[in-house]
């Protein structure tokens, strides 16, 4: 884990925690907020969506790694509609 991301909420997955090492710059670019759908065309553990969510909009995320995709079924239970899941 990198120092001073502790207690980043976006850092997700177990011990060995992916940290979107971008994500501010990605949320300052995108500016997502309600109503409006962003596509995450590189799941992965889920950090960037996850933040894309928190800022109300919806999210269509994609990733060809089924494990990916399976990691983030949770998420999408937690979105109340607002993320689909594709596996390509």
């Amino acid at each position: 884990m990198m120092a001073g991301h502790g207690d980043d909420p976006h850092a997700v997955g177990g011990p060995a925690r992916h940290i979107p090492v971008l994500l501010a710059e990605v949320l300052d670019a995108l500016a997502p907020q309600a109503g409006e759908t962003i596509v995450d065309g590189t799941f992965g553990a889920g950090g960037y969506t996850s933040a894309i969510l928190d800022r109300g909009a919806s999210v269509i995320a994609i990733d060809r790694d089924p494990d990916a995709i399976a990691a983030g079924k949770a998420l999408e239970r937690q979105a109340g509609g607002r993320l689909r899941l594709v596996q390509a």
